[in-house]
Formats: structure tokens, C-alpha cells, sequence
């Protein structure tokens, strides 16, 4: 029986990446690509240089992943990897997402339906959600105060705002640590916005960091 050879080709398809299984020892040897991107059309979605980690799965088959995988939901991208896991025969027998949120989408879209959730529909396909906490250095050492509100306002800019999708919520420390506002306190992006451009400095002659981290 000749020796079989797996191949990882994660910038074949502009980057989406394959696998190839190529015949080693015959004089007329060649490779046979599992074109991965008809069995699995997420893989299309993305340029997720899937081959790049090949591993054996210790049941004749193997997981390869797409470490790059990212997924669009709203405004976001989660840059979250995706794995596939394989006969030997290069045959798709599951996708594997250790690090993906929770989804709603295919099957569990139309069964369920927008209709029988309780909160507000997310996009197909997206996560449910997503919770962010900022913490925030409002201590005198930090000036000018504007700047914060800036970059904080371009943060929260890139986020997809809603109760079916993310909620961020702000700490503010120096020498206390304040709540400036909870997670869903502010469920749209426009009301997040104008919070963050009319938050204040705490102000404090200490900068007790590891108090907040531990707070948040």
C-alpha cells in the first residue's frame, strides 16, 4: 500500500486554503486537493489560511484549521479560527470552533425564528453577545482629559451597539473606582456616544490599576 502525504495550503484561493493528499513512492506520484471550500462555504468567507495547522485526530482522520477565519456581524469582525475535521479520505466529517462565540444561524436560525426570542433578533449567523468592560485611568497623571474621550469615543465607534449584539460598560479608577455606567445601560450606539463625550476625570493623586482590573 503506497504512502499517503497531507499537504497544508493555506494561501491556495487567495488565501482561503486547502488540503491537498498527494501519493508518496510512485514513480507516477501526484496530489489530489480536497477542495474544502464546497463541503464547507464558510471557508469562502473568509481568508482564513485554512492548512496552516495540520493534526492527527487519532480516529484515521485529522483537523486542520484556519487560524485567520474572521466573521462580519455588523460593524464587528471577530477574528475568532475555525477548524475542520477530516476522514482519511479528505471527506468533511465536522467543523470545530473552540474560540467562537456562541452562534445563531443555519439550522438553529429557522427552527428557532426571530419570533420565539424574547430579546431582539441578532444577525444570522452572528453572535449573541458580547460584553466589554473599559477600564478606564482618570487619575492626574493623565492629561489632557480630551484625548481620553476621543480614543474612547473611537473605540466604541467599531462596535455593533445593541442588546442582541455588544454592551460595553466603563470604570473609571484613580484612587476610587467609580462605575460611570453599566453593561446595557446605554443599548444604542448614539446614547453610548454621547455618554462617552460627557464622561469627567475622577482625578486622584494615585493610580491604583490592579485594584480596577481585579474590580472589572
Amino acid at each position: 500500500c503506497p504512502s499517503r502525504l497531507l499537504v497544508g495550503a493555506p494561501w491556495d484561493g487567495n488565501g482561503q486554503g486547502d488540503i491537498y493528499k498527494c501519493s508518496v513512492g510512485l514513480q507516477n506520484s501526484s496530489c489530489a486537493k480536497a477542495n474544502l471550500g464546497a463541503a464547507a462555504p464558510w471557508l469562502r468567507s473568509s481568508a482564513g489560511h485554512l492548512g496552516m495547522t495540520l493534526v492527527d485526530s487519532k480516529d484515521g482522520g485529522f483537523v486542520a484549521c484556519a487560524p485567520l477565519w474572521s466573521q462580519e456581524c455588523g460593524t464587528s469582525v471577530f477574528s475568532s479560527g475555525r477548524c475542520v475535521h477530516l476522514n482519511a479520505e479528505l471527506q468533511l466529517m465536522g467543523t470545530v470552533a473552540p474560540t467562537a462565540q456562541r452562534e445563531w444561524g443555519g439550522m438553529y436560525w429557522d427552527i428557532l425564528g426571530c419570533a420565539t426570542l424574547v430579546s431582539p433578533c441578532p444577525l444570522p449567523g452572528c453572535s449573541t453577545y458580547m460584553d466589554i468592560i473599559l477600564v478606564l485611568d482618570g487619575s492626574n497623571s493623565i492629561y489632557p482629559w480630551e484625548e481620553v474621550q476621543a480614543f474612547l469615543g473611537n473605540i466604541l465607534g467599531r462596535f455593533f451597539i445593541g442588546p442582541g449584539q455588544t454592551q460595553v460598560g466603563v470604570l473609571q479608577y484613580g484612587e476610587q473606582l467609580v462605575q460611570e455606567w453599566a453593561l446595557g445601560q446605554h443599548p444604542t450606539a448614539q446614547g453610548l456616544l454621547e455618554a462617552a463625550r460627557n464622561l469627567t476625570r475622577q482625578e486622584g493623586r494615585e493610580t491604583r490599576t490592579a485594584m480596577a482590573i481585579r474590580q472589572a
